[in-house]
């Protein structure tokens, strides 16, 4: 039985990162590629204790052109390795506002310059991602967005999306670049010490250039059945082995 110490052990590295995140972000605050030094320590040593073969693919297309919106699939609360992992530099992303009141975790994600909304106020959501735009517009910040607004835990390949991210893309003008993880919810054997395998794939930019906000809905559409067929495909490939 392996499953306990393994998710003591990783439960222990999780928060010494967050630690070292937290004085990045003191030194550097609100700094653009904080999430992506954080993850870049917690994730490759969290997917050994784990167990997990991360294989992620397509990363030249984050190279294409910045800033972007990413769009990625949303499964539970392991989303921070595979999604830790796989953001760029100059990223932050968009989370709950409730997130900050986490012990350690909270402080980590408020000082390392992510933008939090609450969902429950429809004003103070509009003003979050109008700030979103704004970011991207005059910092050259890009964006990791989840518009499925929940975790899946299986019940679907993939929940029906939010608006938001689509028409934030479409405000700013730039791509949707959206990045999809193979299915590992209730899927993983942790009691042994290969405990599977996670492909996370980054799709060709989507270009939003002369698009309008009523296009908004089109888009996110085009993006939900990419996404959703994408998933399909890395999934037969994992149980393939």
């Amino acid at each position: 039985m392996i499953f306990i110490p393994r998710f003591t052990l990783v439960f222990i590295w999780g928060i010494f990162s967050f630690l070292v995140g937290i004085i990045i972000g003191i030194f550097r605050p609100f700094h653009p590629s904080n999430v992506r030094a954080c993850g870049r320590i917690l994730c490759p040593l969290g997917f050994k204790i784990l167990g997990i073969d991360f294989d992620l693919r397509g990363q030249g297309n984050f190279k294409k052109q910045m800033p972007f919106v990413i769009v990625a699939n949303h499964q539970n609360n392991f989303d921070m390795f595979p999604g830790g992992y796989t953001i760029p530099n100059r990223c932050v992303t968009l989370g709950k506002s409730s997130i900050v009141w986490i012990p350690i975790f909270g402080l980590f994600y408020w000082l390392s310059g992510n933008i939090l909304i609450d969902r429950s106020n429809k004003r103070k959501a509009k003003a979050s991602m109008e700030r979103v735009t704004r970011e991207i517009l005059e910092n050259n910040k890009s964006i990791y967005i989840m518009p499925e607004g929940t975790r899946g835990r299986g019940r679907e390949i993939l929940l029906p999306f939010k608006r938001g991210a689509f028409l934030t893309a479409i405000n700013a003008q730039v791509p949707i670049i959206p990045v999809c993880y193979s299915s590992y919810h209730n899927r993983m054997k942790w009691n042994k010490l290969k405990s599977g395998k996670i492909i996370g794939k980054i799709l060709e930019p989507i270009p939003t250039a002369g698009m309008k906000p009523e296009d908004s809905v089109a888009l996110m559409e085009r993006v939900y059945q990419l996404m959703k067929n994408q998933i399909i495909e890395l999934n037969k490939e994992i149980e393939q082995g």
